[in-house]
C-alpha cells in the first residue's frame, strides 16, 4: 500500500506502512485516541504520570505491529499523520508470545499490580473471542485529535480491506466504542461475539467475511 493515494475526495491523504520512526507519533494519536475510551480508558488508572504510562503502553503496542504486523497509516500531504490502523495477519497477535514477559513487567511497572493484571485478563478475553479461521486482524484504529471529524479513519480502514479482500481474507475486530459500530458495519462488518469484561462495559467484536472468490 506504501505510496498509494486514497481516491475519496478531500482531505487527501496517502496510505503507507507504519514504520519504525513513526512509533513516537503513532503513540501519541493512539494515547489520544484511546484516553476517553470506554474500554481502554479506566485501564490507565488516575495518576499524576498517567499520560506516560498510557504513551509507554501504546509504544509498545506500536512496536509489536511494525515487528510482526501489518500497520498502515494516513499521511497527510504536509508530512503529518493522521491516523493509525495496526492489523495483524493470519497466526499473528497483537503482543507476540515471547514478548508477553516483557509487556507484563511494562504495565505492572507503570499502572501497577492490580490494574496490569485487569488488562491481561482482558486481552485474554479477547484473544479467546478471536475467530479460529484464518482472519486479518485490526487491533487498533487512532485518528489524530487534529484530522477527527474528516471521515480519515474509516477510509484508512477501506483501503486496507481492498487489500485483504483481493486475498480472500475475513477480517476482524472488536468495536471498544459502540459509537463507532455503525461505521464499521457500513463497510460490511457484521457483529460476531459480544466480549463479557468484568467491570467494563461489554465489547462488540465484528467479522467482514472474504468476497466471493
Amino acid at each position: 500500500m506504501s505510496g498509494e493515494t486514497a481516491r475519496d475526495s478531500r482531505p487527501e491523504f496517502t496510505v503507507r506502512a507504519l514504520v519504525a520512526s513513526d512509533i513516537d507519533e503513532t503513540a501519541r494519536i493512539l494515547a489520544a485516541g484511546f484516553w476517553d475510551d470506554p474500554v481502554w480508558g479506566p485501564a490507565f488508572p488516575e495518576h499524576p504520570d498517567r499520560l506516560a504510562h498510557a504513551l509507554a503502553h501504546w509504544r509498545f503496542m506500536a512496536e509489536q505491529a511494525v515487528r510482526f504486523g501489518e500497520p498502515l497509516v494516513a499521511e497527510l500531504p504536509d508530512g503529518r499523520i493522521a491516523a493509525v490502523s495496526t492489523w495483524f495477519p493470519p497466526g499473528e497477535d497483537e503482543v507476540n508470545e515471547a514478548d508477553l514477559p516483557a509487556y507484563a513487567a511494562l504495565l505492572r511497572g507503570t499502572i501497577g499490580d492490580a490494574a496490569a493484571e485487569a488488562l491481561l485478563a482482558e486481552g485474554e478475553l479477547f484473544a479467546e473471542a478471536r475467530p479460529d479461521e484464518p482472519h486479518a486482524y485490526l487491533s487498533m484504529l487512532a485518528v489524530a485529535p487534529e484530522a477527527r471529524g474528516l471521515g480519515i479513519g474509516m477510509r484508512l480502514v477501506a483501503a486496507a480491506l481492498e487489500r485483504y479482500d483481493a486475498a480472500g481474507l475475513q477480517t476482524y475486530l472488536e468495536s471498544s466504542n459502540p459509537g463507532n459500530d455503525a461505521r464499521y458495519e457500513r463497510l460490511g462488518y457484521l457483529p460476531a461475539r459480544r466480549i463479557e469484561i468484568p467491570g467494563s462495559p461489554t465489547v462488540q467484536s465484528y467479522l467482514r467475511p472474504a468476497p466471493p472468490a
